[in-house]
Parts: C-alpha cells; structure tokens; sequence
C-alpha cells in the first residue's frame, strides 16, 4: 500500500518572431504607369521599404496542478498453481491553474449589455474560482489479475487481467486559454498602398504608435464581443481507460516461448477536437442560399466591427450569439474508443549466439474524434477532429480509427557468428561477427475523404459504390466516381474514415552486421554496416484524398486518389567506432 503526491508545473515562454515580422510588396517596386510584370519584393527589401509590419508582445504563462494517489494491492497464492493479484487504487487530479490567474473563458449565462448574453470571465475573478473545470473525486480504479498453471508442470500459464487506469491531465490541452494574457500583436500597416509604412533602417514606429501589451482583465466582460472566442466547459471528468487481457503462454522445448493473447482497451472521456458552440442549428438550414442574404442588424452600433454593421447575413442573425463569430469549445472530454486486439508472440531466447522473436497483432480500433498529444509525422495520420454536425450529432464521427493498422507483423533476429572465437590475430580478424535483421509488414492506416463545397460540409456524399478497389494503383488507388458533392446546405454522409478503403500498406527489412574487436581490455573497435530497406522495397505513401467536385457534383481534380509519395529507398551506412 502507498501514497503519491505530486506538484506539477510547466512554464511556456514560446514566442514567435520575436523582432517583429515585416513585409516588402513588391508593388512599391513596381512601375506606376504599367505595374504588370514590373516590381520584386526582394528590391523593396534592398531598398528598405517595408510594406507593412507587425509584431507580438509575448508574456509566456505558467501552469499549475497537483495529484494525490493512493493505493492497495495484494498477491494471493491461492493454491500452488494458482496466483491473484488484487488492488484497488484512488486518483485526484487538481485543474491546471494558470501561476497568475493569466486565463480567460466564455461564460454563455453572463449578460454584459440589455439583449446581449455571453460574456468574457477572468481566473480568480470573484464567484469564478482559478479554473474553470470542476473537479473530479471518482476515480477509482481497481486491478484484477490471475496467473494459473494449467497443466501443473510449470509450462502452460493462463493469465488474465483487468484494470481502470486515469492519465495524466496535466498537458497543454486541458490549460485554460490565455486569451487577453499570453500574446497581443501590434500591426503597423502603411496608410497609402503605393508608399513604405516606414523604413527598415528606422525600425518600428513605435513614438506614433506603441507596442500594445496583453490587457488582461482590463478588456473587461466584452473583451471578444464581436470576434470568436473560446470556451471551456464546466465539467472535468477524468479520461477512463478499461485494460483487460487474457493470454495462453507455453514454453517448447529449445528455450521457445510461445504466447497468445487477446487484449482490449475501452476509454471514454478524453479530449478530442473542439466544436463550435455558436453553430447555426440544423433548422435553418432549408432556407438555403436565403441564409446568405443580408438582413437589418438588431445590434448595429452596439458590437464592435463588422458584427456591428447596419446589417448582417441572415445565417448571423439566427445563431444562438448572433454578436459574436465562432465560440469554440476547447479540448471537450468527448472522446471514447475501443481496441480488441489479437497478439501472437514466439521468442527463441538467446543460446548458441542466436535469439529470434516474430510477433504478429491483428484487431481494429473504433474512436470518435480522438485528440492525440502526439500530432506529427510525415505519413501516418495522427489526428482528423472535425466535426460535420458538431452541435447535434456527433455520433456521426464514429468510425475506424484514422491511425488504425488492422494487422503487422515483426520478425528480428540476433545471430553470433560462431567462427573465430579463439585466441590469435587471425580469430581477431575473422571473429567477433553479429548479423542482425528486423522485418515489418503491416497493412495501411484507413483513407481519409474530404472537399465537399455546398456551404456548410467538408465531406462528400457516397453514390452507394464501394470505393474499393480490387487491383489498386499508384495512378488510382480508390474509386473516385464513388464519391458526389452534397446537395446545398446538408452534410455528406461519409464517414471520418473510409471502413473498406486503406492507404498501401508497409514491406520492409533492415539488415545490419556488426563486428567487434577487442583490442585491449579497455578498447573496442566496432565497425557496422547497415542497410536500412535493404530489399529495396517500394512503400508508397497516402493516395491523395482531396475531393473537388465540379458542376455536375462529381470530382473533377486530377490528383485525387493518386499516390505520389513514398518512403525511402534503400539506404546504406557504414560506420567504425572506437570504444573505451
């Protein structure tokens, strides 16, 4: 049994150009009776000419956050071929606060104005709290396991397991937003289009006009009126993740242990992408194009810029906060999936110089608008958040995973080549010899569909055809008649992924041999040659997924379902190091 406490802080101080960024347009290059073809940028540089310039004042943030834990557990020998594991542990997780209340949020109840509701709210502000997340006390999580000797001989074990696991909510999604704190930019643009702003030489022309620093709680309740702005909801229920296993595990004569287990894992809760709260509801949209037309504005001279005007676009008037532009609810605790994943495992361990293992792991992942922390790569596709129907139906985001991979297997495998072991030269320059190879062959990640242009979707319609193909190519790697641009003002009804179609999947070996000489007890010298896709394989990349519908609704861009990309060829490196 036990108890963890933790004090968590994290101080972001990320500035993006820092001396100010500046502009050189090549207009004021140009010639003033013909400017076709004349001008370049790079001559108003020269010149010192800046068009146009802005820079951010940045005041950083620092979060933070504590947990407590505690926890019990037991290992029970039942009998002498029988063994549970029992535990139950308790996690509290305080809101990420922000070091000095340097946070705001949308308060969709705070009326700031007669007839205007929804308002700016500061951390620490009285009645507000330091953040604006409840907290959660109900996170428990038990752990059940069981190892059985089937047999009795000590050779076949049936192990199984089950467990509640709560991650950490102490990262960069679950800060609240340093809107009106964190950074405020100051543009300094040119008031006459064919003359400098100013002149590089001089630098900003900060006596005229100063460099504007973050106002903070000063903005007051209306700080955003007018512009989109961002929203935290109240609750914070903890991200829950159900683990559970079962597993076979035998050893064969040779030192060979086979293992062969199913897991699963259900979460519910995590964060995934943000949504607008100031969606238009679907009741309106039958008006259709009517919603563009521009009506009298309830609130002209009232809202700050264009929200303000004489008049506004119908589809305006009937948002829920027709005053403000999109209000995005920020890392909302929606995000469930779930895994059922089928292991097989051999391992020859390590004797006469050689030690080999293949795994193989086939299943499917089922998410809804996960938020990954991890959010780059050059292929895979870690995040696709969007929502069609955000407000209403977010249901419809249900699918296979867009980071999926329904089967891979990997072999590898360490061989000690077993000449030249003996004392002399010639065993120094023959021994010493290690062979290694890794392979990996997986299926691709599913395809993702998108550019539907009716006004309101980002996803096309389906014809009712598969879109897979039996025989695909480089040049069409999926049907693309399959897909149909939406009727005006309704969503497509693809899904976030495609569950038939997959992007190429991955062939690839690796090959390395490695020699070591000892030169003294102190010194090695280790020379390695590697080849990495030693077969040279062809892995394409991703099909282009980019639909462009043209006036009959179908496709029309050349590019889609087209592969122009892979991963790298055959690469060889030697190397020769001296260890000591």
């Amino acid at each position: 049994m036990g108890f963890d406490y933790r004090w968590l802080q994290g101080n972001n101080f990320q500035r993006s150009s820092p001396s100010g960024s500046f502009a050189f347009a090549a207009g004021l290059t140009s010639n003033p009776q013909s400017p076709a073809g004349t001008g370049s940028s790079y001559a108003t540089f020269l010149l010192g000419a800046v068009s146009s310039a802005s820079i951010t004042t940045h005041l950083g943030e620092s979060q933070r956050g504590k947990s407590y834990s505690a926890f019990v557990q037991d290992d029970w020998k039942v009998t002498r071929r029988l063994t549970l594991n029992l535990g139950l542990r308790w996690d509290y997780q305080t809101q990420p606060v922000e070091l000095n209340n340097g946070a705001t949020n949308f308060d969709p109840t705070l009326q700031i104005a007669p007839g205007i509701v929804g308002g700016t709210i500061y951390a620490g502000d009285p009645g507000v709290g330091r953040t604006f997340r409840s907290g959660d006390f109900n996170d428990f999580g038990p752990r059940i396991g069981l190892a059985y000797d089937l047999f009795g001989g000590g050779k076949t074990v049936f192990r199984a397991g089950y467990g509640i696991y709560y991650p950490s909510q102490f990262w960069r999604q679950n800060y609240a937003s340093p809107n009106g704190f964190a950074n405020t930019s100051t543009a300094y643009p040119s008031a006459n289009p064919n003359l400098p702003a100013f002149r590089l030489q001089d630098g900003l022309p900060i006596a005229t006009r100063p460099i504007i620093q973050p106002q903070g709680r000063l903005l007051g309740p209306t700080a955003f009126l007018g512009q989109g702005t961002t929203f935290d909801e109240p609750f914070g229920t903890t991200p829950m993740s159900q683990q559970l296993s079962a597993s076979v595990q035998h050893q064969l004569p040779g030192k060979v242990l086979v293992d062969v287990s199913y897991t699963g894992n259900l979460g519910s809760h995590f964060t995934s992408g943000g949504w607008n709260l100031n969606q238009l509801d679907n009741q309106f949209l039958s008006q259709g194009l009517a919603l563009q037309q521009q009506v009298p504005n309830p609130f002209a001279g009232r809202v700050p810029g264009a929200l303000g005007g004489a008049t506004i676009s119908r589809a305006q008037s009937l948002l829920p906060f027709p005053y403000y532009q999109g209000i995005t609810v920020r890392s909302p605790r929606m995000g469930n999936y779930n895994s059922h994943l089928m292991i097989i495992s051999v391992e020859k361990r390590m004797s006469k110089g050689l030690t080999a293992m293949f795994n193989f792991t086939g299943g499917k992942i089922i998410s809804e608008g996960m938020n990954s922390p991890v959010d780059f790569g050059p292929i895979e596709q870690t995040n696709e958040l969007s929502y069609q129907d955000s407000k209403h139906n977010r249901r419809l985001e249900r699918s296979v995973d867009p980071t999926d991979v329904a089967r891979r297997a990997v072999v590898s495998l360490l061989y000690e080549l077993p000449f030249g072991k003996g004392p002399g030269g010639i065993n120094k320059l023959i021994g010493g010899w290690q062979v290694n190879t890794i392979g990996i062959m997986q299926t691709g990640v599913p395809v993702l569909i998108s550019g539907a242009n009716n006004f309101l979707a980002n996803r096309p319609n389906s014809t009712g055809v598969s879109a897979k193909l039996d025989n695909p190519t480089a040049q069409r790697w999926f049907n693309t008649d399959a897909f149909v641009n939406p009727a005006p003002f309704t969503y497509g009804n693809i899904g976030r992924a495609l569950p038939d179609v997959r992007g190429p999947g991955t062939f690839n070996w690796d090959l390395s041999f490695i020699k070591n000489t000892r030169v003294t007890e102190r010194f090695n010298l280790q020379f390695r040659a590697e080849m990495f896709n030693f077969m040279n394989s062809v892995n394409l990349g991703l099909p282009a997924r980019g639909f462009s519908p043209g006036a009959n609704g179908q496709n029309i861009s050349g590019t889609f379902g087209t592969i122009t990309s892979a991963r790298d060829a055959r690469n060889i490196q030697l190397g020769l190091k001296l260890l000591f």
